[in-house]
């Protein structure tokens, strides 16, 4: 990784962090809506998939160490790891969404940057589900099936996350032309 990419990376971890910290709402067992993917959305769209999962990897594992929650080594890399750093790959969309901010192409970066958040909100959420069907059984209401009650959990609050962070990047990118542009 280049030096500026990692040094941008690095910023924006700690912001994302540091957003983390900023809660709108707390599920009652664990998970948060707070503006912690806006970050990593806009590093992955910035500078690509490497450094958005590196960007979400760094994330996730400082999430943990000040505050995460621990069942198992394998829920720890579900949640934190995987869950976080799968965001990164919302770099996919990188060239697409920096060519129509060059082209200001207004309707283009809404697009790209819909389909950048859906993408990292669904792989968030399907990692955050997997840890749920796995470690979280004890919190299934007799009759439900476990699949389905940690997809409807973790939708509590991956959802409104993954929404707040669209909103925020796009609306961002009108503002911060310059900063993608570099």
């Amino acid at each position: 990784m280049r030096p500026q990419a990692l040094t941008e990376t690095a910023l924006f971890s700690a912001l994302a962090i540091v957003l983390s910290y900023l809660i709108i709402f707390r599920a009652p067992q664990g998970g948060s809506v707070s503006l912690v993917m806006a970050p990593i959305l806009i590093i992955s769209l910035k500078q690509g998939v490497w450094p958005g999962i590196f960007c979400g990897v760094v994330t996730g594992a400082i999430t943990f160490m000040f505050g995460g929650f621990f069942v198992a080594p394998l829920q720890v890399i579900c949640d934190y790891l995987l869950a976080f750093g799968s965001i990164g790959l919302a770099g996919c969309f990188s060239h697409k969404f920096l060519a129509a901010m060059k082209r200001g192409d207004k309707r283009m970066v809404l697009v790209t940057t819909l389909l950048a958040g859906l993408v990292a909100g669904v792989l968030r959420l399907l990692f955050h589900t997997l840890a749920g069907i796995a470690f979280y059984t004890s919190y299934v209401p007799k009759g439900q099936p476990v699949w389905l009650y940690s997809l409807i959990y973790n939708s509590l609050y991956v959802i409104p996350d993954t929404i707040l962070a669209i909103i925020c990047v796009f609306v961002l990118t009108g503002r911060l032309k310059r900063v993608f542009l570099r």
